[in-house]
């Protein structure tokens, strides 16, 4: 399982980081593919197949969230598979990319967050890679620190590089989508101390921790959700509109990100690693799909 990471990439390297793109990022920018593959899992199908690509003369691992070009709403997404796709390619750090929108004057639009922590609003998601389905049997992770410190110190010193503007940390409520939230409930959240929220931050980071993964998320903020500071109320099509202006600016931190990292990292363990490994040796599901997805 050794990673080449810098000099010339190669087809079978094998990438330390995994990025995970969020709306609007359905490739790498900037990137160089070194191959596209449909990876299965024994949780059924990602959302789209995994590009293994050179960027600022590392390998990493891209797999859009939503599947090419939005196809995937928020709260169907395989969490799971997207996941252990990933860490079954030899990923070690997952960097989540992501638009959220902001419950609190500290986080302000058109900056980035790294986010810090989470509380779950959602239902029905399959977020446990540990639920008796695998051999690994029943495991409880501590989530104190779901989000890796060292990638999150990457992410603000690229940030700071960049000269970005950004916040170190923020509380983001995870609600379960696809519709937005209303007036009473983004009051309640921020009462509740939630700075931004997302319909898709969880359950990436416990997913993540529980596979021994570093993990840590880039948040643009987009907007502010029903407008607590006197502007419009958020809309997809507001959403999608300032993704497109802010793409390059999302890409240029997260090829920066990958200067931050040494070759040799390696995350805290949060699961027994027999654990883990009785995990990523779990039968997989066979797709048959051999062709990449069309974006």
């Amino acid at each position: 399982m050794d990673t080449q990471l810098g000099g010339t990439a190669d087809h079978g390297a094998r990438p330390l980081v995994g990025i995970i793109g969020g709306s609007g990022m359905y490739q790498l920018p900037g990137s160089r593919t070194l191959r596209t593959q449909w990876v299965d899992t024994p949780f059924g199908a990602t959302s789209a197949p995994v590009t293994v690509a050179e960027l600022n003369g590392r390998v990493v691992a891209f797999l859009p969230r939503h599947g090419g070009g939005h196809k995937v709403p928020p709260q169907q997404i395989n969490y799971r598979a997207n996941i252990w796709a990933l860490a079954s390619l030899g990923v070690r750090a997952v960097i989540s990319s992501a638009a959220v929108g902001s419950l609190a004057a500290t986080q302000p639009r058109d900056s980035f967050s790294v986010v810090s922590d989470f509380f779950d609003r959602t239902w029905g998601r399959a977020d446990s890679f540990y639920d008796g389905s695998t051999e690994a049997g029943v495991q409880h992770l501590p989530a104190a620190e779901a989000y890796c410190e060292n990638l999150r110190g990457a992410l603000l010193a690229s940030l700071r590089d960049l000269a970005e503007p950004h916040q170190d940390g923020g509380v983001v409520a995870v609600i379960n989508g696809p519709r937005f939230t209303s007036p009473a409930e983004s009051d309640w959240l921020a009462s509740a101390g939630a700075e931004l929220v997302s319909m898709t931050q969880y359950p990436e980071p416990v997913l993540a921790a529980e596979l021994n993964l570093g993990f840590a998320t880039l948040a643009y903020i987009t907007d502010s959700d029903t407008g607590h500071d006197g502007s419009e109320p958020v809309t997809a099509e507001l959403v999608f509109h300032r993704l497109r202006a802010a793409q390059s600016r999302v890409a240029a931190v997260l090829a920066q990100v990958l200067d931050k990292l040494d070759d040799d990292y390696r995350p805290e363990p949060r699961i027994n690693p027999e654990a883990v490994q009785a995990v990523l040796a779990a039968p997989v599901v066979v797709s048959g799909r051999s062709a990449p997805e069309a974006d």
